[in-house]
């Protein structure tokens, strides 16, 4: 009997196994494509760098026409002409460029901005400088000052630069030197000029 059960068991589950084998296969279903819009925000940028100060030196050729020779920390010159004779004696007339106490110098000034932007207006970049404290002063007893009377870009607008490559230049600094004859020898300092970008 358990032989005849076995035996059933056997060939039902070879005739299910066929079954599965010859059952035919489901078609695989797919969707035509869906096209989605896509959209992105590039944020406006606009980075302006500086240096953060600007040293320039006054060269012998901007106080004198005479001619002037490096010693050390300085220069120095002389000439001779003329004859004292009781009525007449040295020349006292200045060697020096004063004009009503003052002489004015005018120093251009390389790479002292960097603008960097993406502007989609297609109106460039501008820079424009202005002066915030003009006056210089020395640390020496005598309390000599140097002003500045000028500060402008040497180049003052550009193209938009994009993000990678700035658009780059100096400035022309003017400087009135002295308020009685020429400023003494030294550093000045306190001076302050200010740099602002903008993208029309």
């Amino acid at each position: 009997m358990k032989s005849k059960i076995v035996a059933i068991i056997a060939a039902s589950t070879a005739a299910l196994g066929s079954a599965i084998f010859l059952a035919p296969a489901q078609a695989q279903i797919t969707t035509p494509a869906s096209n989605v819009n896509v959209q992105v925000t590039v944020p406006e940028v606009l980075y302006l760098r500086t240096v953060a100060d600007i040293t320039v030196d006054i060269l012998p050729t901007e106080l004198t026409a005479a001619t002037l020779t490096a010693s050390g920390s300085g220069y120095y010159g002389g000439d001779s002409t003329g004859t004292a004779d009781g009525t007449n004696g040295v020349d006292t007339t200045s060697p020096f460029f004063v004009s009503a106490g003052n002489v004015t110098v005018t120093k251009s000034v390389p790479s002292v901005f960097a603008v960097w932007s993406n502007s989609p207006r297609g109106q460039g970049v501008a820079v424009t400088t202005a002066i915030v404290t003009p006056t210089l002063n020395t640390t020496a007893a005598s309390g000599s000052t140097i002003t500045i009377s000028s500060v402008a870009p040497i180049t003052a607008s550009a193209n938009v630069p994009g993000l990678i490559t700035p658009f780059t230049d100096g400035v022309n600094l003017g400087l009135i030197l002295g308020g009685n004859g020429i400023s003494e020898a030294g550093d000045y300092t306190g001076g302050v000029v200010s740099v602002t970008a903008t993208a029309p």
